[in-house]
């Protein structure tokens, strides 16, 4: 999937502002992270998420959480990655539209607030955190 987004007009590689995975940048701003081998943070629109946030959440394959313009799209079935290069687009698309700055993706996030619980805890370990939470099996 990386070599198929590096191969777009426009969009750059490089390192993200989190730090962990590869980022991709359209016109100097990133709206894409690639974290592991099966999740990534795409930034999208406020007015795209709110018109579609119902569909979104029900594909299974993306995590919106309230008010954030980052989205986490796990990508552990072949359609989720063509899901996201079908969102890339309008990501890009919202870079054009965005007049405000961008707030640290979901990933980057995560980490300041497991670090912050961290350093309250007097040095009690934290377990690290769920990637995605799943329902009880009804015994």
């Amino acid at each position: 999937m990386a070599a198929q987004l590096t191969a777009w007009p426009g969009l750059a590689t490089g390192r993200p502002s989190c730090g962990v995975g590869r980022g991709f940048a359209f016109r100097g701003t990133q709206i894409l992270h690639l974290h592991t081998g099966d999740e990534a943070d795409l930034r999208l629109t406020r007015p795209f998420i709110d018109r579609l946030d119902q569909v979104l959440a029900e594909s299974g394959q993306i995590a919106i959480r309230p008010g954030d313009d980052w989205v986490t799209v796990h990508l552990d079935t072949d359609t989720a990655g063509s899901l996201l290069i079908s969102l890339m687009s309008l990501a890009i698309q919202g870079v054009e539209e965005r007049a405000t700055p961008a707030r640290p993706c979901t990933w980057e996030r995560a980490r300041r607030d497991e670090r912050t619980l961290a350093a309250g805890s007097a040095g009690r370990s934290l377990p690290r955190p769920l990637r995605r939470l799943r329902p009880l099996r009804q015994r």
